[in-house]
């Protein structure tokens, strides 16, 4: 299995942080992700500043792309997204979590489907991305009107110009449009 669709499976697998609020409560989900942003940053901070951490933190989870070497990685930003996107009210904040979960690896491949590399950002994969949240929305119960603004958040939110990670931004954006359309 290439590194690409490792960090698919790795990113999708995400979802599963929900299990803190669905086995506990929505407080737990919130502090636990508190945590892990913490440990988070904590231990990417050392992969970036001790070259031997990094190399041993490479070996056992190799895939981190080349631009992370010197930064923080998408999987930080992406917990650091769900924290945000945890302090909505449920059932915005499950929304926006797993639509941060999901969505995204779907418009990597999606988009990389066509010979492109899965960090260049394709109409294909933004589309893949509206379609899957849309699909996980509809699915948890999400009413039509604010699945559709969930999806179209996920949409714009995956082409992400801005400095920061789409990571960063997927999960809090759709629980807003998801909150603000309930």
């Amino acid at each position: 299995m290439n590194t690409a669709m490792v960090r698919r499976l790795l990113h999708a697998s995400s979802a599963l942080v929900l299990l803190l609020h669905f086995l506990g409560s929505q407080d737990i989900l919130r502090y636990g992700l508190v945590v892990c942003v913490a440990v988070a940053i904590l231990l990417d901070s050392l992969r970036v500043s001790r070259p031997a951490f990094g190399a041993f933190v490479l070996r056992l989870v190799p895939v981190f792309r080349p631009s992370e070497s010197t930064r923080l990685s998408g999987a930080t930003w992406l917990v650091v997204g769900f924290a945000l996107a945890a302090w909505f009210p449920h059932p915005a904040s499950t929304a926006g979590i797993l639509a941060g979960a999901i969505a995204d690896p779907a418009a990597s491949w999606a988009g990389s489907a066509g010979g492109k590399p899965s960090t260049a950002k394709t109409w294909v994969g933004s589309g893949a991305a509206a379609v899957v949240a849309l699909v996980v929305l509809l699915a948890m119960g999400i009413p039509i009107a604010a699945g559709i603004g969930g999806a179209a958040a996920a949409m714009v939110l995956e082409r992400w110009p801005g400095p920061l990670n789409d990571n960063l931004v997927v999960a809090p954006g759709v629980a807003l449009f998801v909150w603000l359309l309930l």
